[in-house]
């Protein structure tokens, strides 16, 4: 993360996490945007969004040097606000990481219990570290990837802290997104001798995504949603069922149903009333997404508007990454829901 004079880092400890059967820490970095004359008292009590990271990332992520071709985020928040163009906020930058890349922000006897770390610890805390406006009607969630999956599934699971949602590429259909990725799986599981092995030696390697290929990342995140999805303790190293058989890449069904279960498409008919009363679902996706997410965000629309829900979709062109500089406009539009 690069210092800005906007961005404050804060340390909480956690009582959620201490203890989890995966060994992550309890103790994590929160980084928060404040908006200009924040400090100086020039604001009155501010609406919060809450940015979350999608696979392997955590928060501050969002807060890295994007390069000389485009503003950081916390610059072009910066200058948005001093135009005019975007109403004072308050952005949190949860850190939810695994050490195996992923919590999915749900609550899982395997990893911790996310979604009542990002809910019930990281709400009030930011809600009394500074002058937020703590009503649930002012305050948003949007993430990309497996953090627009986290922003969807708390609004339907918590909507008691959030008013309004955003999914960049959200994790969706998940009959393509978890399937297409088992062919370089198995792969690299074989290659790497089996799952222990293989787990064992991504955590042991010191650039795994840069060093190990893209077969091994595809099965590093294919092993890394069954401790969210499918908990066991009693399987070592992973302390996740397996959703697929290693020899022959076939769905193991009592497993896949319960992936299935957490497919934001097939979780919309669960949960009307709390989709009811968000003030926003916001969609967005490259309608070049690799991972067929742009594909899962029109079929969770097509379920929207069964229900008659209201939900704003949209594509860009592009593909699963380089979505960055759009993420103001999505702040922009939450807020806006949120009456900011």
């Amino acid at each position: 993360m690069v210092p800005h004079p906007s961005v404050v880092v804060l340390e909480h400890t956690s009582a959620c996490l201490r203890g989890n059967a995966m060994g992550d820490p309890h103790v994590r970095r929160l980084p928060v945007y404040l908006p200009p004359g924040y400090a100086e008292g020039r604001h009155e009590r501010l609406p919060v969004v809450y940015l979350l990271a999608g696979w392997s990332g955590r928060g501050a992520h969002y807060l890295g040097d994007q390069g000389v071709f485009a503003p950081s985020l916390a610059d072009d928040l910066d200058r948005r606000i001093l135009s005019g163009a975007l109403p004072p906020v308050l952005v949190a930058f949860p850190d939810c990481s695994s050490r195996l890349g992923a919590s999915q922000y749900v609550n899982s006897a395997a990893n911790g219990p996310y979604m009542d770390y990002l809910c019930d610890e990281l709400v009030p805390f930011v809600d009394q570290a500074f002058r937020t406006d703590p009503r649930r009607e002012r305050r948003a969630l949007v993430g990309h990837s497996s953090g627009g999956f986290g922003a969807l599934v708390t609004g339907m699971l918590r909507p008691d802290r959030f008013g309004a949602v955003g999914s960049s590429a959200g994790d969706s259909w998940y009959e393509f997104l978890y399937v297409h990725t088992l062919p370089p799986t198995l792969g690299a599981l074989r290659k790497a001798g089996g799952v222990e092995p293989f787990v064992e030696s991504w955590l042991a390697c010191p650039n795994p995504r840069g060093l190990l290929g893209p077969d091994a990342e595809a099965a590093m995140l294919s092993l890394s949603m069954c401790p969210c999805y499918a908990p066991n303790l009693a399987v070592p190293v992973l302390r996740g069922d397996l959703y697929f058989d290693v020899e022959t890449g076939a769905l193991v069904p009592e497993v896949w149903q319960k992936f299935l279960a957490w497919d934001p498409v097939r979780m919309v008919d669960r949960h009307l009333d709390a989709l009811r009363s968000l003030r926003a679902i916001d969609l967005e996706a490259g309608s070049d997404d690799e991972y067929g997410l742009h594909l899962g965000h029109r079929q969770l629309a097509r379920a929207l508007d069964r229900h008659g829900i209201a939900h704003r979709i949209a594509e860009y062109p592009g593909k699963h990454g380089g979505h960055h500089y759009r993420m103001p406009d999505r702040i922009a539009r939450l807020l806006a829901a949120l009456g900011a």
